[in-house]
């Protein structure tokens, strides 16, 4: 008889991902490079993980794509084993739940990103949210501090994250992604959150990946680490083999990482400069071209406009197969 293995099965599973964001047509544009390559990474119930890296370094698209808000090869990335982007039900469910860094909204006539402002209570967003356990809002409620008389198009930038946060978290998740949510936080409301966080794992087996540059309060939150530079995965350690290589705080640790990679880049750049080449890449559509002509992406629309922005082209409407004027 076969034995059955007690190892418990990844709740995040990411293997040789590769991404490029695409052009109009839905293909990367020619001579792009990979923003992601070859990235491997898997984590288990419990697992805290850090996501550090500098500005650029691709956490936000990781973080997008174990989301299910970009769409890869299934077998690329597994979330409870399942794929984030074909199997809607992960998000749906609250079983997999994302926290970006910015909280906006789509206005007919007035654009993208805009901030959620409108004159409504705190009370009425948090309570609008069904399904959820009355024990757990009311904990959320007192972590994070938020009072229910606010209105939305009153308070701070930290109170609206507070609410935002607060929302985000009413269903008990498996998998929580987060991108720079505690930025506008205070440092009351922050540990609090982290507190409660850590304990969700701990008591629950949830599994946290969180993308942040704040590193104050850290040092015993995170069970492992993982450093992306340049869309690849550089490093990915339990936080205790960290602390044992290194005498500095997590800060100057993850600094010492930064700024060697700095110091490696502008070598490159030196080099390439010396050899006549272009300092930099050029990047389209975030991905890295290696050379040539940059090529202009346009799909014909502007935020808040009804004209297309095509020369020559006025509101048109595109069919199947033909154009209707």
């Amino acid at each position: 008889m076969a034995e059955i293995s007690s190892k418990p099965q990844p709740t995040v599973a990411i293997n040789k991902l590769k991404f490029t964001y695409p052009g109009i047509d839905g293909h990367p544009p020619p001579g792009s490079a990979p923003l992601i390559e070859d990235f491997s990474l898997s984590l288990f119930p419990g697992d805290r993980c850090l996501f550090v890296g500098s500005n650029g370094a691709g956490k936000t698209t990781i973080l997008k794509i174990i989301g299910g808000k970009h769409m890869v090869d299934p077998d690329m990335v597994r979330v409870l084993g399942r794929s984030a982007f074909h199997d809607t039900a992960l998000i749906s469910s609250g079983d997999l739940s994302y926290l970006g860094g910015e909280w906006r909204r789509e206005v007919a006539f007035a654009g993208f990103e805009i901030p959620i402002q409108m004159d409504v209570s705190a009370e009425k967003m948090i309570y609008g949210v069904t399904g959820v356990l009355p024990q757990r809002r009311d904990e959320l409620i007192k972590v994070l501090d938020v009072d229910l008389s606010w209105r939305m198009h009153k308070v701070s930038d930290g109170q609206r994250r507070r609410v935002q946060i607060c929302m985000g978290l009413l269903k008990p998740f498996k998998v929580l992604l987060l991108d720079e949510i505690t930025v506008d936080l205070d440092v009351l409301a922050r540990a609090d959150l982290l507190r409660f966080l850590k304990k969700e794992c701990e008591e629950r087996g949830s599994t946290i990946i969180y993308a942040t540059h704040i590193f104050d309060g850290l040092e015993n939150w995170p069970s492992h680490i993982v450093y992306v530079a340049h869309g690849k995965l550089q490093l990915a350690k339990p936080m205790n083999e960290i602390k044992e290589a290194s005498n500095l705080s997590l800060m100057r640790t993850v600094e010492s990482w930064l700024r060697k990679e700095r110091d490696e880049d502008r070598k490159i750049r030196k080099e390439r400069k010396a050899n006549g080449l272009p300092e930099h890449e050029k990047r389209v559509d975030g991905s890295r071209v290696t050379g040539g002509p940059a090529r202009v992406i346009n799909n014909g629309w502007a935020a808040g406009r009804l004209n297309s922005t095509i020369a020559g082209e006025e509101n048109f409407v595109l069919s199947s197969n033909r154009v209707l004027r």
